[in-house]
């Protein structure tokens, strides 16, 4: 056993250890449990995730999860309770006491009503996703749709599992001592940016790098120097040399070039790949800046160029709105627009005068 609420085979350990606390000591425990019949609804479980019925995303924690479940035996519910001597009685059994995690995974249905108000519950349930770390892939992607199947309650619509977030190349987590406090860090460098940074780094399959050295080297690259330089370059110059005013585009291959991108980020989006959405929308921006430092529209004083360029920043307005809220908020001011949705991106904005330009993202030093 490596932790309070988990047992490990001894062919699931690494070099003796849990593989997900190796500094904790194994502890060897024989004892006598409740136990949850994991083996009669395993094979319903497999059905529903082979078929994508209850679609677990990336593939990769799929294949995991199918592999376990193929040898999966029924799962202790309880512990004896001079083992563990807090927790909820096993109903008709005073001394077991029912693990924490069993009544947490109920608390995602009782939460929202099951038991007590059903008209909330079923306006409520089932979950279109489920959002969990991959060291809990099996409480949530085998025990938990067994446990539902039992109760003859739908199982949730997909399950995305994210990786860890690691420090110096180990997992962050309070047994390493490795944690980093987020609040401080959301304040020293705002929501908007930190958020464009924890899911830039996450690749939908494996962990995340994490450290402030990263952290600044990817907003003042990224976000400041490719997607806020564009922004602000177009919108100034409009303003400065056109009196805030675009009329017709340019017939340029740049507008093909990036519309072919916008299903790319909307695939990533709908997968759960935000890492893959920030790298498109950062490539829209590097192509827009590219066809600006081309066009040079201050040597021609192009108008069709800049009007061009103020439906590019239009569209990543509506790109990046998912990562960058308040962000894409400020810029849709700037362009003298609101409320833009995903309908709306194209090259349709003529005749317009945009509002005051602004620096969206300042270069933290």
């Amino acid at each position: 056993m490596c932790s309070s609420d988990l047992f490990k085979t001894e062919r699931e350990l690494e070099k003796g250890k849990c593989p997900n606390h190796p500094t904790r000591e194994i502890e060897e425990v024989e004892e006598e449990n409740y136990f949850f019949k994991l083996s009669e609804y395993k094979d319903e479980v497999i059905k529903k995730i082979k078929s994508d019925d209850y679609q677990i995303i990336p593939e990769a924690r799929k294949n995991e999860i199918l592999s376990f479940l193929k040898n999966a035996k029924d799962i202790s519910f309880s512990r004896p309770k001079e083992s563990l001597p807090w927790g909820i009685p096993v109903p008709g059994d005073k001394d077991h006491v029912m693990y924490v995690w069993c009544d947490a995974l109920s608390n995602y249905i009782t939460g929202i009503g099951y038991g007590r108000d059903e008209d909330e519950f079923k306006s409520k349930w089932p979950a279109d996703v489920h959002v969990i770390g991959k060291d809990i892939l099996r409480f949530h992607a085998a025990f938990w749709p067994a446990m539902l199947l039992s109760a003859k309650i739908d199982l949730p619509k997909k399950l995305f599992v994210h990786g860890f977030i690691l420090s110096q190349g180990t997992k962050m987590g309070k047994s390493t001592g490795n944690v980093i406090e987020p609040f401080g860090q959301i304040e020293k460098y705002g929501a908007d940016p930190y958020r464009f940074y924890i899911l830039g780094s996450m690749p939908i399959d494996g962990d995340g790098e994490y450290s402030e050295e990263l952290i600044l080297e990817r907003i003042n690259k990224e976000l400041v120097g490719n997607f806020s330089n564009f922004c602000y370059r177009v919108l100034s110059f409009t303003a400065k040399n056109f009196d805030s005013e675009i009329k017709e585009l340019d017939n340029d291959n740049v507008i093909k070039e990036i519309e072919s991108k916008f299903n790319e980020v909307k695939k990533a989006y709908e997968n759960f790949d935000f890492k893959k959405a920030i790298e498109e929308i950062m490539s829209i921006s590097a192509l827009g800046n590219q066809y600006f430092q081309t066009k040079e529209p201050w040597k021609k004083s192009d108008q069709k160029v800049l009007a061009t360029c103020v439906n590019i920043a239009k569209n990543l307005a509506i790109l990046i709105n998912p990562i960058t809220p308040s962000i894409s908020k400020n810029l849709q001011k700037q362009l003298g627009l609101k409320d833009l949705k995903w309908k709306d991106l194209g090259f349709d904005l003529k005749n317009h005068k945009i509002g005051k330009p602004e620096i969206l993202v300042q270069k933290i030093k």
